[in-house]
């Protein structure tokens, strides 16, 4: 029996196709992990707030696109909104791509984020902001946060590195994580500065001028960074500490 040129067609294009398991960050096993930067990261995670009034009035964007970590985003979303903070997802908008490019985005895309865990996809979370809205005097900090493929797309949208810039030039929190840092290194920020990052994007922060240092969480004046998801309660506190400096 013969096998018609289509469906000969449609076999080749089958095998371009890899099956589906992928790699995933566990937040379970990275809370149960016996280090004391987990031990740090469960805390943070678990832990009812301690002073539910503290970031009172702070407004506090979060800047990413698809492909953010899910742990770091919302990680940071929960516990700044339950001590206080008003938070909003800033992200891009999801516009038409040539035909050419073979991109075909879900609906979701023009109001929502896709969230990951490290290479596994994980669910949407709802944009507050666009890039093209969202202006340095409206809010009082902002988190780069990571996920591989978030902060590449994230650094080509002109609106993202203006907002990163008038940020860090406002002299408010400017902090990332993780791969977070991609986006300073487009918007030209860490030229002079200290900083850290996943470990290999260090050589990128070296290659923009940074003095690189393997640390849980860098502070350099307003611009803060921190490496991996355990490093997320340090580079929070951090932030916290500038918000909120009788807080020490």
């Amino acid at each position: 029996m013969s096998t018609s040129p289509q469906a000969t067609a449609f076999n080749r294009m089958q095998q371009l196709m890899s099956s589906s398991p992928v790699p995933s960050i566990s937040t379970e096993l990275l809370v149960t992990a016996d280090g004391d930067l987990n031990r740090e990261l469960k805390s943070f995670l678990l832990d009812p707030p301690t002073n539910p009034g503290l970031l009172k009035d702070k407004r506090i964007a979060i800047c990413c696109t698809n492909g953010v970590e899910e742990v770091e985003i919302l990680g940071a979303h929960r516990w700044l909104t339950e001590h206080g903070a008003t938070v909003h997802v800033v992200s891009p908008r999801i516009g038409e791509f040539h035909p050419t490019l073979g991109l075909r985005f879900p609906p979701q895309c023009a109001t929502h984020v896709l969230a990951i865990r490290l290479m596994e996809n994980a669910g949407w979370l709802k944009i507050d902001r666009y890039t093209d809205e969202a202006r340095a005097e409206d809010y009082d900090a902002m988190l780069l946060p990571g996920g591989c493929w978030n902060p590449d797309a994230l650094r080509m949208d002109q609106h993202a590195r203006a907002f990163v810039s008038a940020m860090y030039e406002a002299g408010k929190p400017t902090c990332a994580i993780c791969h977070g840092q991609w986006v300073m290194v487009s918007a030209k920020i860490l030229k002079g500065k200290r900083a850290t990052a996943v470990w290999n994007i260090q050589i990128d922060l070296e290659n923009a001028g940074a003095t690189v240092l393997d640390e849980p969480c860098v502070v350099d004046g307003n611009l803060i960074t921190a490496r991996f998801p355990y490093d997320l309660p340090r580079l929070i506190n951090a932030m916290v500490k500038q918000l909120v400096p009788a807080r020490g």
